[in-house]
């Protein structure tokens, strides 16, 4: 008679373990390769090769599709939730139909669009809210590490020399508004993980990197990074305070921020008044001039706009136009500085309209969480999207081309959609579960 002996079962599954080990150890530094690779500091490393950069972009494809396919159950239920995204991405593809330069759409759909959006589909279903965090942490740990190694041994990368920024710190980004940028989401991370944790080592090595994220951002010369953490700091405060008060601390939070949201778009239209006040230069390096021109050029094509990655290139009369409002002749700007125009140059009032609402209904259920965080993945989101919102009113870290704030988007879209906020215990403690666990849940 044949039998399963149950010790053999044993004895597989125990041999199994390290192969797992193995796999959730390469799934993990793929993560981390590619927020390194999405935040735009690999290129530094590979002295801009464009051959080896459009490897590692199709790589990142591939084996993104590879662990989509291996783990169908929970790609199916996290493409079940993405809904608006869904649509807003759609109108990207469509918008090849009428691009006014066609084969700039192509390149951006098949070389930035498939890879960003198929690793922020894979990374919000492989990975629990708590293990993104970790995971993304030590990416921009890494890019930090790098950044400060450039600037010191080799400031002629790392550094800005002989420019107008002479001196300013970019790392191993291109430019140190990029460099800044990036710290400031590094230093948002590090503050919620140092903030909303358990005392440990995480907590510990998060708040070193706090600090040493605050002294990257004074080195790259960027006031206005440091200005948004100091909001950023009221806001976390707000959301901390009102936490466990009832119903009405949520309706508190919903209209604060609403209010903030309003205040800077109130801002965005008469900050000149004030900085002319001061003796301050109001453009902003010409940034109202392209502001203005771009907003005029979306009026010409108001509803679908003019296609993904078609409006900004180097032959768009357009765009030269533009430049030219801004004193330059002959200048094309690289994006509009604001974000949210540059979603309604490519994808026109409709595409505005769907990122809109997705970004309401999303800040709308980061807030929910906000409310009743106990744990660092529950303030997560509304910090970056209230970061996001303010980091894109002079910088565009949207939908232009490729961009470490765009593929965060797209998974804290679906994270909030996929992993729900667990109960409160007693005494407002909440019971953890494993991580494997909690990741397993989804993958049903």
């Amino acid at each position: 008679m044949s039998s399963v002996d149950p010790l053999s079962g044993r004895f597989e599954a125990v041999e199994q373990r390290p192969q797992q080990a193995r796999l959730a150890l390469l799934e993990k530094s793929y993560s981390v390769f590619s927020w390194l690779f999405f935040s735009n500091g690999v290129g530094t490393l590979l002295n801009d090769s464009e051959t080896l950069l459009k490897s590692m972009r199709y790589g990142i494809l591939l084996l993104a599709l590879l662990l989509l396919a291996a783990r169908w159950k929970g790609t199916v239920r996290a493409l079940s939730r993405g809904g608006l995204l869904w649509a807003l991405l759609g109108l990207m593809v469509l918008s090849l139909g009428w691009s006014m330069s066609p084969s700039y759409t192509v390149d951006s759909l098949r070389g930035e669009v498939l890879p960003m959006t198929a690793f922020a589909l894979y990374f919000a279903s492989r990975f629990n809210m708590r293990e993104q965090m970790q995971l993304l942490a030590i990416a921009l740990g890494i890019g930090g590490l790098l950044s400060f190694f450039y600037a010191v041994a080799i400031p002629s990368v790392g550094r800005h020399i002989g420019d107008k920024f002479d001196g300013a710190w970019k790392g191993i980004y291109s430019q140190k508004n990029n460099f800044s940028t990036t710290m400031t989401l590094t230093l948002l991370l590090y503050f919620v993980l140092g903030v909303v944790n358990k005392p440990g080592l995480e907590r510990t090595l998060a708040r070193i990197g706090l600090v040493v994220s605050i002294a990257m951002i004074i080195l790259s010369t960027s006031k206005s990074g440091l200005l948004i953490f100091l909001a950023m700091m009221v806001v976390m405060f707000l959301a901390r305070l009102f936490r466990w008060q009832g119903r009405r601390s949520v309706l508190v939070l919903d209209l604060s921020g609403l209010a903030f949201l309003g205040a800077i778009a109130g801002l965005s239209v008469t900050w000149q008044d004030i900085v002319i006040s001061l003796g301050k230069d109001p453009t902003l390096s010409a940034r109202t001039y392209i502001w203005t021109g771009a907003l005029d050029k979306i009026m010409d094509q108001p509803l679908l706009g003019y296609g993904r990655a078609a409006f900004w290139v180097p032959d768009s009369l357009p765009a030269w136009e533009v430049g030219a409002l801004a004193g330059r002749g002959g200048f094309v700007p690289s994006h509009a500085h604001n974000g949210f125009i540059d979603v309604a140059i490519d994808l026109g009032l409709i595409g505005f309209g769907l990122f809109i609402l997705g970004l309401l209904l999303s800040f709308g259920m980061s807030i929910r969480r906000a409310y009743r965080a106990q744990v660092p993945e529950d303030l997560w989101p509304f910090a970056f999207f209230t970061l996001m919102v303010m980091s894109n009113m002079t910088e565009t870290v949207l939908m232009n081309r490729v961009t470490l704030y765009w593929v965060l988007y797209m998974v804290m879209f679906l994270s909030l959609r996929i992993w729900p906020q667990r109960r409160p215990q007693r005494g407002h403690q909440r019971e953890e579960l494993p991580a494997a666990n909690y990741s397993t849940q989804l993958q049903g």
